[in-house]
Protein backbone atom coordinates (compact mmCIF):
# COMPACT_ATOMS: atom_id res chain seq x y z
CA UNK A 1 0.00 0.00 0.00
CA UNK A 2 1.52 3.37 -0.91
CA UNK A 3 2.19 5.58 1.77
CA UNK A 4 -0.68 8.55 2.37
CA UNK A 5 1.89 11.09 2.26
CA UNK A 6 3.41 10.15 -1.32
CA UNK A 7 0.50 9.90 -2.76
CA UNK A 8 -0.63 13.76 -1.34
CA UNK A 9 3.13 14.74 -2.57
CA UNK A 10 2.38 13.01 -5.94
CA UNK A 11 -1.08 14.88 -6.20
CA UNK A 12 -0.11 18.45 -5.65
CA UNK A 13 2.73 17.41 -8.32
CA UNK A 14 0.53 17.16 -10.85
CA UNK A 15 -1.69 20.25 -9.29
CA UNK A 16 1.77 22.01 -9.77
CA UNK A 17 2.78 20.71 -13.83
CA UNK A 18 -1.65 21.57 -14.66
CA UNK A 19 -0.80 25.18 -13.15
CA UNK A 20 2.55 26.11 -14.63
CA UNK A 21 1.34 24.43 -18.18
CA UNK A 22 -1.74 26.54 -17.83
CA UNK A 23 0.47 29.50 -16.64
CA UNK A 24 2.60 28.79 -19.99
CA UNK A 25 -0.77 28.68 -22.24
CA UNK A 26 -1.93 32.14 -21.02
CA UNK A 27 1.32 33.80 -21.50
CA UNK A 28 1.69 32.17 -25.05
CA UNK A 29 -2.09 33.76 -25.39
CA UNK A 30 -1.13 37.23 -24.45
CA UNK A 31 1.74 37.00 -26.46
CA UNK A 32 0.48 36.37 -29.62
CA UNK A 33 -2.79 39.04 -28.67
CA UNK A 34 -0.29 41.64 -28.20
CA UNK A 35 2.18 40.92 -31.01
CA UNK A 36 0.14 41.23 -34.07
CA UNK A 37 -0.07 43.91 -35.89
CA UNK A 38 -2.69 43.51 -38.68
CA UNK A 39 -6.25 43.64 -37.09
CA UNK A 40 -7.71 41.60 -39.62
CA UNK A 41 -5.69 39.09 -38.21
CA UNK A 42 -5.60 40.12 -34.61
CA UNK A 43 -9.90 40.20 -34.38
CA UNK A 44 -9.48 36.66 -36.32
CA UNK A 45 -7.16 35.73 -33.38
CA UNK A 46 -8.76 37.23 -30.29
CA UNK A 47 -11.76 34.76 -31.80
CA UNK A 48 -9.70 31.82 -31.57
CA UNK A 49 -8.07 33.03 -28.25
CA UNK A 50 -11.28 32.86 -26.30
CA UNK A 51 -12.92 30.38 -27.58
CA UNK A 52 -9.96 27.86 -27.08
CA UNK A 53 -10.00 29.77 -23.27
CA UNK A 54 -13.84 28.93 -22.95
CA UNK A 55 -13.63 25.52 -25.34
CA UNK A 56 -16.19 26.68 -26.87
CA UNK A 57 -17.65 25.44 -29.88
CA UNK A 58 -18.88 28.10 -31.88
CA UNK A 59 -17.93 31.70 -32.40
CA UNK A 60 -18.01 35.07 -33.51
CA UNK A 61 -15.98 38.34 -33.74
CA UNK A 62 -17.74 41.54 -35.04
CA UNK A 63 -16.08 44.96 -36.00
CA UNK A 64 -18.21 48.35 -35.50
CA UNK A 65 -18.82 49.88 -39.23
CA UNK A 66 -18.34 54.10 -39.69
CA UNK A 67 -22.64 53.75 -40.29
CA UNK A 68 -23.18 52.28 -36.87
CA UNK A 69 -23.60 48.54 -37.78
CA UNK A 70 -22.01 45.62 -36.61
CA UNK A 71 -19.97 43.33 -39.08
CA UNK A 72 -19.42 39.79 -39.08
CA UNK A 73 -15.39 39.29 -39.52
CA UNK A 74 -15.03 35.96 -38.10
CA UNK A 75 -17.47 32.79 -37.91
CA UNK A 76 -16.06 29.74 -36.41
CA UNK A 77 -18.45 26.50 -35.81
CA UNK A 78 -16.23 23.58 -35.01
CA UNK A 79 -19.25 20.85 -35.23
CA UNK A 80 -20.13 22.35 -38.42
CA UNK A 81 -16.42 22.14 -39.92
CA UNK A 82 -17.18 26.25 -40.82
CA UNK A 83 -14.73 28.64 -40.89
CA UNK A 84 -15.73 32.26 -42.34
CA UNK A 85 -14.11 35.51 -42.63
CA UNK A 86 -10.75 35.92 -41.30
CA UNK A 87 -7.38 35.15 -42.68
CA UNK A 88 -8.06 31.70 -44.12
CA UNK A 89 -11.73 31.52 -44.61
CA UNK A 90 -14.27 32.09 -47.60
CA UNK A 91 -15.51 35.71 -46.98
CA UNK A 92 -18.73 36.11 -44.42
CA UNK A 93 -21.91 36.98 -46.92
CA UNK A 94 -23.89 37.40 -43.75
CA UNK A 95 -25.72 40.77 -43.66
CA UNK A 96 -24.84 43.46 -41.49
CA UNK A 97 -26.74 44.32 -37.91
CA UNK A 98 -28.08 47.58 -37.34
CA UNK A 99 -26.95 49.29 -34.27
CA UNK A 100 -29.96 51.53 -34.10
CA UNK A 101 -33.68 51.19 -36.02
CA UNK A 102 -35.45 54.23 -37.02
CA UNK A 103 -33.12 56.13 -34.46
CA UNK A 104 -33.49 54.18 -31.72
CA UNK A 105 -31.05 51.32 -30.17
CA UNK A 106 -31.61 47.92 -31.69
CA UNK A 107 -32.39 46.10 -28.75
CA UNK A 108 -33.75 42.85 -29.96
CA UNK A 109 -30.17 41.18 -31.60
CA UNK A 110 -28.14 40.18 -28.24
CA UNK A 111 -24.92 41.71 -30.30
CA UNK A 112 -26.38 45.02 -31.02
CA UNK A 113 -27.71 45.29 -27.37
CA UNK A 114 -24.58 44.23 -26.27
CA UNK A 115 -22.81 46.94 -28.17
CA UNK A 116 -24.85 49.74 -26.97
CA UNK A 117 -24.93 49.22 -23.61
CA UNK A 118 -21.61 47.83 -22.90
CA UNK A 119 -23.43 44.52 -21.25
CA UNK A 120 -21.94 40.95 -20.97
CA UNK A 121 -24.81 39.06 -21.45
CA UNK A 122 -24.69 35.16 -20.26
CA UNK A 123 -27.45 33.14 -21.52
CA UNK A 124 -27.37 29.56 -20.61
CA UNK A 125 -30.41 28.43 -23.36
CA UNK A 126 -30.29 30.60 -26.37
CA UNK A 127 -34.06 29.46 -27.10
CA UNK A 128 -35.42 30.92 -23.80
CA UNK A 129 -33.95 34.13 -24.44
CA UNK A 130 -36.53 36.51 -24.33
CA UNK A 131 -36.84 39.52 -25.60
CA UNK A 132 -33.75 39.09 -27.89
CA UNK A 133 -35.20 37.91 -31.35
CA UNK A 134 -33.21 34.39 -31.61
CA UNK A 135 -35.00 34.20 -35.04
CA UNK A 136 -32.00 33.73 -37.31
CA UNK A 137 -30.22 31.65 -35.05
CA UNK A 138 -33.16 28.98 -35.02
CA UNK A 139 -33.49 29.43 -38.86
CA UNK A 140 -30.20 28.43 -38.71
CA UNK A 141 -29.88 25.88 -36.66
CA UNK A 142 -33.19 24.24 -38.60
CA UNK A 143 -30.86 23.94 -41.82
CA UNK A 144 -27.92 22.87 -40.20
CA UNK A 145 -29.11 20.30 -37.71
CA UNK A 146 -26.93 22.37 -34.95
CA UNK A 147 -28.34 23.22 -31.69
CA UNK A 148 -27.44 26.44 -30.03
CA UNK A 149 -27.60 26.26 -26.53
CA UNK A 150 -25.03 28.53 -24.11
CA UNK A 151 -24.18 31.99 -25.61
CA UNK A 152 -21.76 34.65 -23.99
CA UNK A 153 -21.73 38.30 -25.60
CA UNK A 154 -18.97 40.60 -24.55
CA UNK A 155 -18.44 43.90 -25.74
CA UNK A 156 -14.55 44.78 -26.96
CA UNK A 157 -14.05 48.16 -25.62
CA UNK A 158 -11.18 50.46 -26.03
CA UNK A 159 -9.12 52.89 -24.10
CA UNK A 160 -11.59 55.48 -23.60
CA UNK A 161 -14.34 53.07 -22.88
CA UNK A 162 -15.23 52.97 -26.37
CA UNK A 163 -17.14 49.98 -28.03
CA UNK A 164 -15.23 49.02 -31.01
CA UNK A 165 -16.51 45.29 -31.49
CA UNK A 166 -18.22 42.61 -30.16
CA UNK A 167 -17.63 38.45 -29.31
CA UNK A 168 -20.08 36.17 -29.24
CA UNK A 169 -19.61 32.70 -27.96
CA UNK A 170 -22.00 29.61 -28.67
CA UNK A 171 -22.00 26.04 -26.98
CA UNK A 172 -19.23 25.96 -24.03
CA UNK A 173 -17.83 22.22 -23.58
CA UNK A 174 -17.60 20.27 -20.41
CA UNK A 175 -14.67 17.66 -19.90
CA UNK A 176 -17.37 15.24 -21.57
CA UNK A 177 -18.11 17.21 -24.64
CA UNK A 178 -21.20 18.41 -23.06
CA UNK A 179 -23.30 21.56 -23.56
CA UNK A 180 -23.08 23.66 -20.12
CA UNK A 181 -23.26 27.16 -19.07
CA UNK A 182 -20.80 29.94 -18.97
CA UNK A 183 -19.72 30.09 -15.30
CA UNK A 184 -19.12 33.42 -13.61
CA UNK A 185 -15.10 32.58 -13.15
CA UNK A 186 -14.98 31.38 -16.60
CA UNK A 187 -16.92 34.48 -17.97
CA UNK A 188 -14.10 36.95 -15.86
CA UNK A 189 -11.35 34.79 -17.70
CA UNK A 190 -12.84 35.24 -21.17
CA UNK A 191 -13.19 38.72 -20.64
CA UNK A 192 -10.06 39.41 -18.91
CA UNK A 193 -8.14 38.16 -22.35
CA UNK A 194 -11.19 39.92 -24.14
CA UNK A 195 -9.93 43.06 -23.10
CA UNK A 196 -6.58 42.43 -23.55
CA UNK A 197 -7.32 41.49 -27.04
CA UNK A 198 -9.05 44.95 -27.09
CA UNK A 199 -6.00 47.00 -25.91
CA UNK A 200 -3.90 44.99 -29.05
CA UNK A 201 -6.65 46.14 -31.36
CA UNK A 202 -7.16 49.92 -30.21
CA UNK A 203 -2.95 49.74 -30.52
CA UNK A 204 -2.77 48.55 -33.56
CA UNK A 205 -5.45 50.82 -34.84
CA UNK A 206 -3.81 53.35 -33.30
CA UNK A 207 -0.60 52.71 -34.91
CA UNK A 208 -2.29 52.23 -38.82
CA UNK A 209 -4.25 55.58 -38.00
CA UNK A 210 -0.32 57.24 -36.87
CA UNK A 211 1.24 55.40 -40.10
CA UNK A 212 -2.15 56.36 -42.37
CA UNK A 213 -1.44 60.30 -40.76
CA UNK A 214 2.28 60.39 -41.16
CA UNK A 215 2.33 58.92 -44.59
CA UNK A 216 -0.94 61.62 -45.99
CA UNK A 217 0.74 64.54 -43.58
CA UNK A 218 4.38 63.31 -46.09
CA UNK A 219 2.02 63.68 -49.21
CA UNK A 220 0.31 66.82 -48.21
CA UNK A 221 3.87 68.73 -48.18
CA UNK A 222 3.94 67.74 -51.53
CA UNK A 223 0.58 68.58 -52.82
CA UNK A 224 1.13 71.91 -50.73
CA UNK A 225 4.47 72.36 -52.96
CA UNK A 226 2.77 71.63 -55.98
CA UNK A 227 0.78 74.39 -55.13
CA UNK A 228 3.81 76.31 -55.21
CA UNK A 229 4.95 75.00 -58.22
CA UNK A 230 4.19 72.64 -59.94
CA UNK A 231 7.01 70.96 -61.41
CA UNK A 232 8.38 70.68 -58.03
CA UNK A 233 5.73 69.14 -56.81
CA UNK A 234 5.87 66.34 -59.43
CA UNK A 235 9.26 65.78 -58.54
CA UNK A 236 8.45 65.38 -55.02
CA UNK A 237 5.58 62.58 -56.13
CA UNK A 238 8.37 61.08 -58.54
CA UNK A 239 11.02 60.70 -56.49
CA UNK A 240 9.60 58.07 -53.98
CA UNK A 241 8.12 55.83 -56.83
CA UNK A 242 11.78 55.80 -58.80
CA UNK A 243 13.06 55.58 -55.41
CA UNK A 244 11.50 52.74 -54.71
CA UNK A 245 11.96 50.99 -57.88
CA UNK A 246 15.43 51.29 -58.00
CA UNK A 247 15.39 49.99 -54.17
CA UNK A 248 13.70 47.20 -55.15
CA UNK A 249 15.94 46.20 -57.75
CA UNK A 250 18.68 46.54 -55.31
CA UNK A 251 16.81 44.17 -53.23
CA UNK A 252 16.70 41.60 -55.71
CA UNK A 253 20.37 41.57 -57.22
CA UNK A 254 21.83 38.28 -55.86
CA UNK A 255 25.78 39.38 -56.86
CA UNK A 256 27.97 41.95 -56.77
CA UNK A 257 28.75 43.97 -53.83
CA UNK A 258 25.55 44.64 -52.90
CA UNK A 259 24.18 41.10 -53.00
CA UNK A 260 23.73 40.82 -49.07
CA UNK A 261 21.12 44.44 -49.19
CA UNK A 262 17.81 43.32 -48.03
CA UNK A 263 14.55 45.35 -47.37
CA UNK A 264 11.46 44.45 -45.31
CA UNK A 265 8.05 45.69 -46.06
CA UNK A 266 9.01 48.82 -43.15
CA UNK A 267 11.93 49.37 -45.02
CA UNK A 268 10.34 50.18 -48.12
CA UNK A 269 7.85 52.35 -45.96
CA UNK A 270 10.38 54.17 -44.10
CA UNK A 271 12.14 54.72 -47.48
CA UNK A 272 8.68 55.75 -49.30
CA UNK A 273 8.59 58.08 -46.35
CA UNK A 274 11.96 59.63 -47.06
CA UNK A 275 10.76 59.89 -50.74
CA UNK A 276 8.19 62.26 -49.92
CA UNK A 277 9.95 64.27 -47.06
CA UNK A 278 12.99 65.04 -48.97
CA UNK A 279 12.10 68.32 -50.63
CA UNK A 280 9.73 69.45 -48.03
CA UNK A 281 12.06 72.72 -47.47
CA UNK A 282 11.27 74.04 -50.69
CA UNK A 283 8.46 75.42 -49.78
CA UNK A 284 10.24 77.64 -48.17
CA UNK A 285 12.32 78.52 -51.03
CA UNK A 286 10.53 81.71 -53.03
CA UNK A 287 9.03 81.58 -55.74
CA UNK A 288 11.01 83.54 -57.68
CA UNK A 289 14.09 81.54 -57.76
CA UNK A 290 12.26 78.01 -57.30
CA UNK A 291 10.17 78.70 -60.98
CA UNK A 292 13.22 80.93 -62.40
CA UNK A 293 12.80 79.54 -65.65
CA UNK A 294 15.41 82.19 -67.64
CA UNK A 295 18.26 84.01 -66.15
CA UNK A 296 16.61 87.83 -66.13
CA UNK A 297 13.13 86.35 -64.40
CA UNK A 298 12.06 87.65 -61.33
CA UNK A 299 8.63 88.17 -60.72
CA UNK A 300 8.66 88.63 -64.34
CA UNK A 301 11.28 88.13 -67.03
CA UNK A 302 13.05 91.12 -67.97
CA UNK A 303 13.96 90.24 -71.11
CA UNK A 304 10.90 92.24 -72.22
CA UNK A 305 12.21 94.97 -70.44
CA UNK A 306 15.81 94.65 -72.13
CA UNK A 307 13.40 93.92 -75.51
CA UNK A 308 12.11 97.60 -74.55
CA UNK A 309 15.52 99.27 -74.16
CA UNK A 310 16.39 98.06 -78.00
CA UNK A 311 13.74 99.49 -78.76
CA UNK A 312 14.43 102.95 -77.31
CA UNK A 313 17.69 102.61 -79.04
CA UNK A 314 16.38 101.46 -82.10
CA UNK A 315 14.62 104.85 -82.32
CA UNK A 316 17.18 107.06 -80.75
CA UNK A 317 19.43 105.64 -83.64
CA UNK A 318 16.50 106.27 -86.66
CA UNK A 319 15.99 109.58 -84.97
CA UNK A 320 19.38 110.43 -84.95
CA UNK A 321 20.63 109.63 -88.74
CA UNK A 322 17.18 110.66 -89.75
CA UNK A 323 18.21 114.24 -88.70
CA UNK A 324 21.87 114.18 -90.13
CA UNK A 325 19.88 112.84 -93.41
CA UNK A 326 17.57 116.04 -93.25
CA UNK A 327 20.75 118.09 -93.20
CA UNK A 328 22.23 116.50 -95.65
CA UNK A 329 19.59 116.77 -98.09
CA UNK A 330 19.20 120.48 -97.44
CA UNK A 331 22.60 120.48 -98.18
CA UNK A 332 22.19 118.54 -101.77
CA UNK A 333 24.70 116.62 -100.33
CA UNK A 334 23.04 112.49 -101.90
CA UNK A 335 25.90 110.97 -101.30
CA UNK A 336 26.07 111.55 -97.55
CA UNK A 337 22.54 110.68 -97.28
CA UNK A 338 23.03 107.44 -99.01
CA UNK A 339 26.22 107.04 -96.80
CA UNK A 340 24.06 107.69 -93.49
CA UNK A 341 21.20 105.53 -94.95
CA UNK A 342 24.09 102.76 -95.21
CA UNK A 343 25.21 103.31 -91.40
CA UNK A 344 21.57 103.74 -90.09
CA UNK A 345 20.52 100.08 -91.75
CA UNK A 346 23.94 98.41 -90.61
CA UNK A 347 24.07 99.51 -87.01
CA UNK A 348 20.35 98.14 -86.54
CA UNK A 349 21.26 94.67 -87.96
CA UNK A 350 24.32 94.98 -85.88
CA UNK A 351 21.47 95.58 -82.73
CA UNK A 352 18.95 93.15 -84.43
CA UNK A 353 21.50 90.44 -83.78
CA UNK A 354 22.72 91.64 -80.66
CA UNK A 355 19.45 91.55 -79.12
CA UNK A 356 18.74 88.17 -80.68
CA UNK A 357 22.08 87.00 -78.96
CA UNK A 358 20.50 88.23 -75.29
CA UNK A 359 17.09 86.15 -76.07
CA UNK A 360 18.99 83.50 -77.13
CA UNK A 361 21.41 83.29 -74.00
CA UNK A 362 18.51 84.10 -71.63
CA UNK A 363 16.95 81.16 -71.76
CA UNK A 364 19.58 79.16 -70.23
CA UNK A 365 19.12 75.77 -72.37
CA UNK A 366 23.36 75.53 -72.74
CA UNK A 367 26.70 75.98 -71.31
CA UNK A 368 28.06 79.46 -72.23
CA UNK A 369 31.36 79.69 -73.44
CA UNK A 370 33.99 83.02 -72.84
CA UNK A 371 33.25 84.14 -76.26
CA UNK A 372 29.40 84.64 -75.59
CA UNK A 373 30.13 85.85 -72.75
CA UNK A 374 33.11 88.52 -73.99
CA UNK A 375 29.79 89.42 -76.40
CA UNK A 376 27.40 90.18 -73.84
CA UNK A 377 30.47 92.56 -72.05
CA UNK A 378 30.90 94.59 -75.00
CA UNK A 379 26.63 94.75 -75.44
CA UNK A 380 26.48 96.29 -72.18
CA UNK A 381 29.08 98.37 -72.60
CA UNK A 382 28.30 99.63 -75.88
CA UNK A 383 24.78 101.06 -75.77
CA UNK A 384 23.40 103.50 -74.28
CA UNK A 385 20.02 105.71 -73.74
CA UNK A 386 18.36 108.35 -72.37
CA UNK A 387 16.11 108.44 -69.82
CA UNK A 388 15.17 111.59 -68.18
CA UNK A 389 17.77 113.41 -69.27
CA UNK A 390 19.97 110.98 -68.13
CA UNK A 391 22.49 108.38 -70.11
CA UNK A 392 21.84 104.98 -68.68
CA UNK A 393 23.64 101.40 -70.24
CA UNK A 394 21.39 98.88 -71.95
CA UNK A 395 22.03 96.64 -69.40
CA UNK A 396 22.75 97.11 -65.94
CA UNK A 397 24.81 95.18 -63.82
CA UNK A 398 22.42 92.62 -62.05
CA UNK A 399 21.14 92.19 -66.02
CA UNK A 400 24.98 91.38 -66.74
CA UNK A 401 25.34 88.66 -63.74
CA UNK A 402 22.53 87.02 -64.75
CA UNK A 403 22.51 86.59 -68.89
CA UNK A 404 26.36 85.60 -68.31
CA UNK A 405 25.42 82.39 -66.14
CA UNK A 406 27.70 80.10 -67.39
CA UNK A 407 25.19 77.02 -67.34
CA UNK A 408 20.89 76.96 -66.28
CA UNK A 409 19.38 79.86 -64.98
CA UNK A 410 20.10 80.53 -61.64
CA UNK A 411 23.03 83.16 -60.08
CA UNK A 412 25.70 81.99 -57.26
CA UNK A 413 23.87 83.76 -54.77
CA UNK A 414 20.19 82.20 -55.97
CA UNK A 415 21.89 78.45 -56.35
CA UNK A 416 22.84 79.56 -52.14
CA UNK A 417 19.32 80.37 -51.83
CA UNK A 418 18.32 76.89 -53.45
CA UNK A 419 20.64 74.74 -51.60
CA UNK A 420 19.05 76.34 -48.10
CA UNK A 421 15.52 74.27 -48.63
CA UNK A 422 18.17 71.22 -47.21
CA UNK A 423 18.80 73.14 -44.10
CA UNK A 424 14.93 74.05 -43.70
CA UNK A 425 14.43 70.47 -45.07
CA UNK A 426 16.81 68.90 -41.96
CA UNK A 427 15.17 71.64 -39.59
CA UNK A 428 11.96 70.14 -40.44
CA UNK A 429 12.28 67.04 -40.11
CA UNK A 430 15.02 67.16 -36.60
CA UNK A 431 11.74 68.69 -35.33
CA UNK A 432 9.43 65.53 -36.44
CA UNK A 433 9.53 62.98 -33.83
CA UNK A 434 9.88 60.39 -35.82
CA UNK A 435 8.81 56.64 -34.16
CA UNK A 436 11.86 53.81 -34.10
CA UNK A 437 10.64 52.42 -37.17
CA UNK A 438 10.62 55.54 -38.75
CA UNK A 439 14.66 56.79 -37.27
CA UNK A 440 15.84 56.64 -40.64
CA UNK A 441 13.58 58.70 -42.67
CA UNK A 442 15.91 61.62 -41.74
CA UNK A 443 18.88 60.18 -43.40
CA UNK A 444 17.96 58.96 -46.29
CA UNK A 445 16.06 61.96 -47.22
CA UNK A 446 19.04 64.57 -46.53
CA UNK A 447 21.22 62.38 -48.46
CA UNK A 448 19.83 63.26 -51.84
CA UNK A 449 22.54 66.30 -52.36
CA UNK A 450 25.73 64.81 -50.49
CA UNK A 451 28.57 63.24 -52.69
CA UNK A 452 30.62 60.16 -51.97
CA UNK A 453 34.02 62.32 -51.83
CA UNK A 454 32.34 64.83 -49.09
CA UNK A 455 31.58 67.56 -51.05
CA UNK A 456 27.94 67.47 -50.77
CA UNK A 457 25.69 69.18 -48.87
CA UNK A 458 24.35 69.68 -46.18
CA UNK A 459 25.75 67.61 -44.30
CA UNK A 460 29.31 66.67 -46.28
CA UNK A 461 29.40 62.59 -46.00
CA UNK A 462 31.57 60.65 -47.58
CA UNK A 463 30.79 57.02 -48.70
CA UNK A 464 31.09 55.11 -45.55
CA UNK A 465 28.93 57.83 -43.55
CA UNK A 466 25.91 56.58 -45.75
CA UNK A 467 23.30 54.52 -45.96
CA UNK A 468 22.59 51.97 -49.09
CA UNK A 469 19.22 53.95 -49.54
CA UNK A 470 20.67 57.16 -48.90
CA UNK A 471 23.15 56.88 -51.79
CA UNK A 472 20.68 55.48 -53.78
CA UNK A 473 18.43 58.33 -53.30
CA UNK A 474 21.31 60.44 -54.27
CA UNK A 475 20.98 58.81 -57.84
CA UNK A 476 17.31 58.80 -58.19
CA UNK A 477 17.01 62.47 -57.53
CA UNK A 478 19.31 63.36 -60.24
CA UNK A 479 17.97 61.25 -62.54
CA UNK A 480 14.29 62.52 -62.07
CA UNK A 481 15.36 65.84 -62.38
CA UNK A 482 17.44 65.24 -65.88
CA UNK A 483 14.95 63.11 -67.01
CA UNK A 484 12.11 65.09 -66.11
CA UNK A 485 9.15 66.68 -68.81
CA UNK A 486 7.52 69.61 -67.24
CA UNK A 487 10.45 72.00 -65.88
CA UNK A 488 10.24 75.36 -66.71
CA UNK A 489 13.95 76.24 -67.71
CA UNK A 490 14.84 73.46 -69.86
CA UNK A 491 13.79 70.58 -72.38
CA UNK A 492 13.49 66.80 -71.26
CA UNK A 493 16.71 65.17 -71.95
CA UNK A 494 17.49 61.88 -73.63
CA UNK A 495 18.22 58.84 -71.75
CA UNK A 496 21.32 58.65 -73.14
CA UNK A 497 22.63 62.31 -71.60
CA UNK A 498 20.46 61.59 -68.35
CA UNK A 499 22.60 58.49 -67.98
CA UNK A 500 26.27 60.34 -69.36
CA UNK A 501 25.97 62.46 -66.89
CA UNK A 502 25.05 60.28 -64.02
CA UNK A 503 28.01 58.13 -64.98
CA UNK A 504 30.53 61.26 -65.46
CA UNK A 505 28.93 61.81 -61.33
CA UNK A 506 29.93 58.34 -61.02
CA UNK A 507 33.22 59.03 -62.41
CA UNK A 508 34.26 61.85 -59.67
CA UNK A 509 33.27 60.06 -57.04
CA UNK A 510 29.99 61.61 -56.13
CA UNK A 511 27.29 58.69 -57.15
CA UNK A 512 28.01 55.35 -56.20
CA UNK A 513 28.90 52.91 -58.83
CA UNK A 514 27.76 50.13 -57.46
CA UNK A 515 23.65 51.59 -57.38
CA UNK A 516 24.53 53.02 -60.57
CA UNK A 517 25.25 49.51 -62.44
CA UNK A 518 22.11 47.99 -60.74
CA UNK A 519 20.20 50.70 -61.94
CA UNK A 520 21.64 50.58 -65.82
CA UNK A 521 21.43 46.51 -66.01
CA UNK A 522 18.05 45.82 -63.80
CA UNK A 523 16.58 48.76 -66.62
CA UNK A 524 15.00 50.64 -63.66
CA UNK A 525 15.73 53.86 -65.87
CA UNK A 526 13.63 52.38 -68.70
CA UNK A 527 10.70 51.35 -67.09
CA UNK A 528 10.50 54.72 -64.71
CA UNK A 529 10.89 56.58 -68.54
CA UNK A 530 7.84 54.26 -69.34
CA UNK A 531 6.28 55.15 -66.27
CA UNK A 532 6.56 58.47 -65.47
CA UNK A 533 8.28 60.50 -68.48
CA UNK A 534 8.26 60.04 -72.37
CA UNK A 535 8.84 56.71 -73.51
CA UNK A 536 10.46 58.85 -77.04
CA UNK A 537 13.45 60.07 -74.16
CA UNK A 538 14.55 56.11 -74.56
CA UNK A 539 17.38 56.51 -77.36
CA UNK A 540 20.40 54.60 -77.77
CA UNK A 541 22.74 54.17 -75.65
CA UNK A 542 26.34 53.23 -75.65
CA UNK A 543 27.14 51.38 -72.68
CA UNK A 544 30.47 50.19 -73.77
CA UNK A 545 31.38 53.94 -73.31
CA UNK A 546 29.26 55.15 -70.63
CA UNK A 547 31.58 56.65 -67.83
CA UNK A 548 31.54 55.28 -64.49
CA UNK A 549 29.56 51.96 -65.43
CA UNK A 550 31.19 48.75 -65.07
CA UNK A 551 28.94 45.74 -65.52
CA UNK A 552 27.93 43.47 -62.56
CA UNK A 553 30.08 40.62 -61.83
Amino acid sequence: MVPSNILKSSKHMRQHIKDKTNLQHFIDISIRLTTEKNSSKLLDEILQVVMSIANSDAGSIYSITPNKQLKFETVINKSLNLYLGGTLGSPVDFPNIDLFIDGKPNDTAIVAHSANSGEVINIPDVYDALPFDMSAARKMDARTGYRSESMLTIPLKDHEDDIIGVIQLINVKDAQNKNIPFSEELVTLIRSFASLGAISLTNSTLIKGMEDLFSTFAETIAMAIDEKSPHTGGHCKRVPALTLMLADAVNDINKGPLASFSMSEADRHELDIAGWLHDCGKIATPDHIMEKSTKLETIFDRIKYVDAKFEIISRDLKIAYQQKIICAMKLQKPIEVQQFERLLDTELKQLALDRALLQRVNVGGEFLGDAELEHIERIANKYQLVINDINTPLLSADEVENLTIRRGTLTEAEREVMKRHMDVTKNILDALPFPKHLSNVTEYALGHHEKLDGTGYPRGLTKEQMSVPARLMAITDIFEALSAVDRPYKKAKPVSECLFILGSMVAKNHLDADIFAIFIESEVYKNYINEYADPEQLDEIDFDNLPGYTPIS
